[in-house]
């Protein structure tokens, strides 16, 4: 067990502004817990997330293929391999932009009833806690949106948690990755998620209310935001449908 600090990619300047959109629940959610879910890679929609490149995944298959089966190692090939990876690895996804972007509120909010939250890198990494369980990588780093086959060169396990098909560029993503994973102790039966405490009122600095959403939300949410002591603003966005 070590105190491990997130540790942030030398591109990302620390007023680089981060984002995160969710519905009402996981706002509640996140103020009532005053901590960070983040969530197993292999829970994501898109099953190709922290999937090795095909250069990377056949070097690690060859060298599989040369060692001498280990009696009782429950890892026999690359597969095995991306599955305790995968099931080790644990992510909270960030929005980089300057100003809100209506792509994301049509992604995260369609019905209307959805928040964003505003940070920037150096509250964040300021503000959330240092890990004492086990974590093995501590990562906030940017998304590389690169085609499988064109990955090319040596590669930390941990990079392909970082790389995405291109066609999802448009989400200019930065994300925080946890590590769990121990070649001496390989686990697979994990946890779904886990939390990571975080001073949100050192670390938000203003909450968007959807554009579209009625007034009654937004007053929803501002009373929410006050009863558990949120001083950073709280507004209705304004790139949304209606004139």
């Amino acid at each position: 067990m070590r105190n491990l600090p997130l540790k942030v990619e030398d591109s990302l300047s620390s007023d680089t502004k981060l984002w995160r959109y969710m519905d009402l629940a996981k706002f509640v959610s996140l103020l009532d817990s005053c901590s960070l879910w983040l969530a197993r890679s292999d829970t994501f929609k898109d099953q190709s997330e922290g999937r090795f490149p095909d250069e990377m995944r056949n070097a690690i298959q060859s060298a599989y293929e040369r060692f001498e089966e280990k009696e009782g190692s429950p890892i026999k090939n690359a597969d095995d391999f991306q599955l305790y990876l995968c099931r080790n690895a644990y992510v909270s996804c960030w929005h980089k932009n300057v100003e809100e972007n209506m792509v994301m509120w049509e992604l995260y909010g369609r019905g209307g009833n959805t928040v964003a939250i505003q940070t920037t890198v150096e509250k964040l990494k300021t503000n959330i806690s240092t890990i004492d369980r086990g974590c093995r990588e501590f990562y906030l780093r940017n998304v590389q949106y690169s085609r499988p086959e064109d990955v090319k060169g040596q590669l930390s396990y941990s990079a392909p948690f970082f790389i995405k098909r291109p066609h999802f560029s448009f989400e200019q993503e930065a994300r925080i990755l946890l590590s769990t994973y121990s070649a001496y102790r390989p686990e697979k039966e994990t946890p779904l998620g886990v939390t990571v405490n975080l001073d949100l009122a050192a670390a938000i600095e203003k909450v968007l209310v959807h554009p579209d959403s009625q007034e009654w939300f937004v007053l929803a949410v501002k009373s929410v935001a006050a009863k558990f002591g949120l001083s950073a603003p709280v507004e209705r966005g304004a790139y949304g449908n209606k004139f």
